[in-house]
């Protein structure tokens, strides 16, 4: 079986084809981003460097990106393509698309944000595919109540998370040590603060709440902003309502990978996720893991984890933050001794050893299916 993921250049796609590889797939992934090809051992930039010419050109940049795609899934004869991230945009290309066996992958805001009009478009794209995957029985349940006929070919797949690995190695590492390679605090409790720079994260609406809080609790909480990756104009407009406050806060603006990853996890103490939308928050579950208390939005899917008995702080809205925040924040160290139980839960839900199973099963399933 011969697999081609077509995904921007995030953990997941990357997370997933290793994950593949590790049970002897022949795999490759295209960076829809760039079109960067990557194989087990190497990276083919043939068609990332063709595009370059193209890709500054105002509006015609993507129709070339998709003419590149089209050419690379035609070249490569793979057995299944297996999109992440769903398109409209895909449609000009079905053709090619209905060529070979396809996958549609979900994230959770392709599906949320997009209008009623994209929607209706999109159907033909969904009809055409062999499978549809999602990563939470919610976000599966609020597709098919807009999608009906498409329950059979649709399935929940979740993304592991390579991040665990990271957390458990260095778990008995000195915290302080790992606050101080990072420049933070360690005489202050840590409050992460979403966990990229996009406008979904509400930043706006975090600061807002954060710069009321009392003020013995703001000289003890120092803020950490990850901008490492996302919506850089929003990353700038993030930084300049920052430095108008007097909140003690970094922003991380440099990607980390690997340790240093699971530093930021380890390091913390309380992180804060209040999404617009979400799937299945892959941050969210690295910092439960690493046993920060984390406050979210009760208006996020995230039902699966109350049934598995996942412990954490549900807010009705942002506006409800600091007196979240105030609530937890002298029981902190009470608090977090009583999360260990989430360590297991996640283990079980988003380990790799555990996820990758259920991308199997689809891929084998529509192999030799007959359309």
């Amino acid at each position: 079986m011969k697999i081609l993921i077509i995904a921007n250049s995030t953990i997941f796609g990357r997370e997933l084809k290793e994950a593949l590889e590790e049970l002897s797939v022949d795999v490759l992934l295209l960076d829809f981003a760039s079109l960067m090809i990557y194989t087990k051992s190497e990276k083919f930039e043939k068609y990332s460097d063709k595009f370059g010419r193209y890709q500054k050109i105002p509006k015609l940049s993507m129709l070339f990106r998709l003419w590149f795609i089209r050419k690379v899934i035609k070249e490569l004869q793979c057995d299944i393509v297996n999109i992440h991230y769903s398109r409209w945009l895909y449609l000009m290309i079905l053709n090619s698309l209905k060529s070979t066996k396809f996958v549609m992958t979900f994230y959770g805001s392709d599906f949320y944000r997009t209008s009623n009009r994209v929607k209706k478009m999109q159907r033909k794209l969904y009809k055409a595919a062999d499978a549809i995957t999602f990563t939470n029985p919610r976000t599966k349940a609020s597709f098919l109540d807009y999608y009906q006929a498409f329950d059979k070919k649709s399935h929940v797949c979740r993304f592991g998370l390579s991040t665990l690995d990271f957390i458990d190695k260095n778990r008995d590492k000195s915290k302080k040590e790992m606050q101080k390679n990072l420049g933070y605090d360690s005489h202050k409790v840590i409050v992460t603060c979403g966990y990229n720079a996009t406008k979904a994260q509400q930043h706006a609406q975090m600061i807002e709440n954060l710069v009321k809080l009392d003020k013995k609790i703001l000289a003890n909480c120092q803020f950490i902003f990850p901008l490492t990756y996302g919506d850089s104009s929003n990353r700038e407009v993030v930084k300049q309502r920052l430095a108008q406050t007097t909140l003690d806060y970094i922003v991380l603006e440099h990607f980390l990978y690997e340790d240093e990853n699971a530093y930021i996890k380890l390091a913390s103490d309380v992180m804060i996720n209040i999404l617009e939308t979400d799937s299945f928050s892959g941050s969210m579950q690295e910092f439960l893991y690493a046993g920060n208390i984390v406050i979210t939005g009760r208006w996020l899917p995230y039902e699966l984890f109350e049934e598995k008995g996942i412990e954490f702080y549900k807010i009705d809205h942002p506006s409800a933050l600091s007196e979240k925040i105030e609530e937890i924040y002298d029981n902190v160290p009470m608090l977090k001794s009583n999360l260990s139980k989430n360590r297991e839960i996640i283990h079980n839900l988003s380990h790799w050893n555990n996820t990758i199973s259920s991308w199997i099963k689809v891929y084998q399933s529509i192999q030799g299916k007959e359309r």
